[in-house]
């Protein structure tokens, strides 16, 4: 079983992970602040907002305060 973690914009790919067996919490926040926010911009340039779906390990209380 392999867990693929895409992050994409409008444009294509600006992150994306592959690894074997289930994705946890570090690896989700370890995801976003080394490959998503590197990419991130100022609001309201490219790049400049995350949207995340309604996955539990989105709701993040501790990944939510390091993003804002």
């Amino acid at each position: 079983r392999y867990t693929i973690l895409p992050a994409l914009t409008m444009e294509g790919f600006i992150g994306i992970d592959i690894f074997e067996g289930s994705c946890d919490r570090k690896k989700f926040v370890d995801f976003v602040l080394n490959q998503v926010v590197p990419t991130m911009n100022p609001y309201p340039g490219d790049n400049s907002v995350i949207v995340m779906d309604n996955a539990r390990i989105h709701h993040d209380n501790e990944l939510v305060a390091l993003l804002e």
